[in-house]
């Protein structure tokens, strides 16, 4: 068998996307500055999401801080998901322009972390939802919108 036919440069190298940027953010001809976002793996996607996952033993105070054992024989664990975080992440990760966490960018906004960025660059709901909608068409967590149909969506 051609194992050639498995290698595929898109697979590898997955590439970006430009998205229309909002009214906020213009060049100096006074046009929107477009979005540009990486296109994020699965992979990248669930290493990012594993990051923001927390998993601890539970244990019984009353009883010197023992383990709990479940009827099945297994140790009782409490698992965590910081969903928002990691939403987040997944966001200054996928930008390309702006790039979210830029120094020179966050140290403007006097910001250290910089999952605080996207919330303080699309500070505005429905720039959020937007920023947001963009992230998971170019992660193919959503599909993209085709452009008529954003259009008629405006007018309405």
């Amino acid at each position: 068998m051609n194992m050639k036919a498995f290698m595929k440069e898109e697979l590898k190298n997955r590439g970006t996307i430009e998205f229309p940027g909002i009214d906020k953010f213009k060049d100096e001809k006074g046009k929107p500055i477009p979005f540009i976002l990486k296109r994020l793996s699965r992979k990248e996607i669930k290493d990012i999401r594993d990051m923001y996952r927390t998993k601890k033993v539970y244990r019984d105070k009353r009883n010197r801080d023992r383990p709990v054992i479940g009827a099945n024989g297994q140790v009782a664990v409490i698992e965590d998901y910081d969903a928002d975080s990691a939403g987040l992440a997944i966001m200054v990760e996928a930008f390309v322009q702006p790039k979210l966490d830029d120094p020179e960018l966050m140290e403007y906004y006097g910001v250290v972390d910089r999952l605080d960025m996207p919330q303080i660059i699309f500070s505005d709901k429905e720039d959020f939802i937007y920023a947001d909608d963009c992230v998971m068409a170019a992660c193919g967590l959503k599909e993209q919108e085709d452009e008529n149909e954003v259009i008629e969506e405006l007018k309405n």
